[in-house]
């Protein structure tokens, strides 16, 4: 798996990488709603976003991991 870093990168952090992904919206609409003074709403909207985006980034780095382990020689 040396020939491809980006695979070997995302079998091995992926699933720490699509928690970082699914915090970082509500983070960024945390602090937009404290300094900024947005609406709550968007911290609603963001829960919500954050959770959609985390799940599809574990997907995917579920699907890297599927695909290094069959097609990929060890």
């Amino acid at each position: 798996m040396e020939q491809y870093p980006a695979v070997q990168f995302m079998v091995t952090h992926g699933r720490k990488l699509s928690i970082l992904v699914g915090l970082a919206l509500p983070i960024l609409v945390a602090l937009g709603m404290v300094f900024a003074e947005w609406h709550w709403v968007w911290g609603i909207v963001s829960i919500a976003a954050g959770a959609g985006l985390g799940f599809a980034f574990r997907t995917f780095a579920e699907l890297t991991q599927i695909i290094a382990d069959m097609l990929l020689p060890q």
